[in-house]
């Protein structure tokens, strides 16, 4: 006589295979990927006519026709079961160990540009054992929030771009910008950075028109890095010299992103306000010396003082108590609405592709730019349904994981180069009588390289990782 005991060990393990099989079921149907952009036959009376030089009349077609991982029949992300959503997604981004994966060898270079500062390059492959060449495909790449060229996001992408062709690469060479203060950059000026310092890229762009000056220069932005390229990318509309851009889980509108982080899922409102911040405050106090020191520091001792000692702390509040005064916005509101590089895409005159994934936990799927990639036919916008912020993790067939963007982020660049892109407008330069390379007509962007010509070679893996990583 069986008692009620003997089909436990039964039910329970129909239970996980309920529950496995959900959660297969759920993945597959969740792996959809979307395309927004201008309609395919747009009317003129709508639209204004648009001619993109090697590319034809529309991105969207050359999407739609070369980048299959998008667009394609197998353009689907497939998902790893055992990180079901955006929360899982972006806690692995975070916390997981990829020391022994894609690792890197850079050379950096230090930059200091003309308010005094000092931008911390990483070039690879290293310009000693493979010289500069003409025609050479540049990579632009900006990490996220306090990270830097050490991070397993950037170094997947790197990898996959600068193998040669034959092994299903671009032959590139990425040039990574480490923001001030982030990745060992030194801090020899009270100032840092934020999510519009498009500023700080001019000059990086001048290093590379000064070094490869027959090179195609393309931008590949993440997170807080892809608003600053594509608001960088906006604001110099006919003028900029990227041959094409992607940014990669944008915020895109700032102030929407602040609200989410209010009233966003529970993660969300007691978790990544918090961590992000914390982020940022950690960054402020390994360089506290340098505003501590210096007269011209915008930031009261008090102030400083003030914010070692404060308990948790959201993303709004050190926006507040710093951001908006160290840079000269009345509030984090005033900052969050003019550092939103969505409102610089419809002056956008290169071909940009973003990507978002829907269930990212950071900014929510409310605050993506739909309508403005219905509107201006250099921007295509690609959503997935699953991804988190910057995962886009999927099992590959020998069982490892891979991140899935850097697919179509390939895709996209050999899309273009293949279309016979003409040479984009290049700033012209002169040197000045203090030796730096100085862009005609904007003194405010200039640089030279204050380190000697002693190779400074060093390899990025997460264990280098500094602050938080993964954002």
């Amino acid at each position: 006589m069986h008692t009620y005991l003997d089909w436990v060990p039964f039910s329970l393990i129909s239970l996980v295979l309920v529950v496995a099989g959900w959660t297969w079921v759920n993945t597959w149907r969740r792996s959809k990927i979307s395309l927004h952009h201008v309609p395919l036959s747009y009317p003129q009376t709508a639209y204004p006519e648009v001619k993109i030089p090697g590319v034809g009349d529309h991105l969207a077609a050359l999407v739609n026709q070369k980048v299959p991982s998008l667009a394609g029949p197998e353009a689907r992300l497939h998902g790893v079961w055992w990180l079901p959503g955006g929360n899982a997604q972006t806690l692995y981004t975070s916390l997981s160990d990829f020391s022994d994966v894609d690792t890197v060898t850079y050379q950096r270079k230090l930059l200091q540009v003309a308010d005094g500062g000092v931008i911390a390059i990483d070039i690879a492959p290293p310009l000693h054992s493979h010289p500069v060449r003409d025609g050479e495909t540049i990579i632009l790449i900006a990490h996220g929030l306090t990270g830097g060229s050490h991070e397993h996001y950037v170094r997947s992408a790197v990898n996959a771009l600068r193998a040669p062709a034959e092994r299903g690469g671009l032959g590139a060479r990425a040039v990574v910008m480490n923001f001030r203060g982030c990745n060992g950059s030194p801090v020899i000026t009270p100032k840092l950075y934020h999510a519009g310092s498009s500023d700080d890229v001019r000059p990086i762009v001048l290093w590379i028109t000064h070094m490869f000056p027959q090179s195609t220069i393309f931008g590949l932005g993440f997170s807080l890095g892809a608003n600053v390229l594509t608001k960088y990318s906006g604001e110099e509309g006919e003028d900029c010299p990227l041959s094409g851009v992607v940014a990669l889980a944008n915020v895109w509108d700032w102030c929407r992103g602040s609200q989410y982080g209010l009233n966003g899922n529970l993660a969300n409102r007691f978790v990544y306000r918090y961590v992000l911040a914390d982020a940022l405050r950690s960054l402020h106090h390994l360089h506290r010396h340098i505003f501590l020191s210096s007269p011209s520091s915008p930031l009261p001792v008090d102030l400083l003082e003030k914010l070692s000692k404060m308990g948790r702390i959201t993303l709004t509040d050190f926006d507040n108590m710093i951001t908006s005064k160290l840079y000269g916005f009345k509030d984090a509101n005033d900052y969050y609405t003019r550092i939103s590089s969505v409102k610089v895409l419809d002056n956008l005159r290169i071909p940009l592709l973003g990507i978002n994934s829907k269930d990212d936990p950071i900014l929510g799927k409310d605050n993506l730019p739909y309508t403005e990639a219905s509107r201006n036919p250099w921007f295509v916008f690609a959503t997935t349904e699953v991804g988190g912020h910057m995962g886009w993790f999927e099992r590959q067939q020998d069982g490892s994981l891979k991140r899935w963007y850097v697919k179509p982020v390939k895709e996209f660049f050999s899309a273009l180069l293949e279309e016979g892109l003409p040479q984009r407008h290049k700033p012209a330069f002169t040197i000045n009588d203090q030796g730096m390379v100085q862009q005609l007509g904007n003194s405010s962007v200039a640089f030279r390289e204050v380190e000697p010509e002693s190779l400074k070679l060093f390899t990025s893996r997460s264990d280098d990782t500094k602050l938080y990583s993964g954002w």
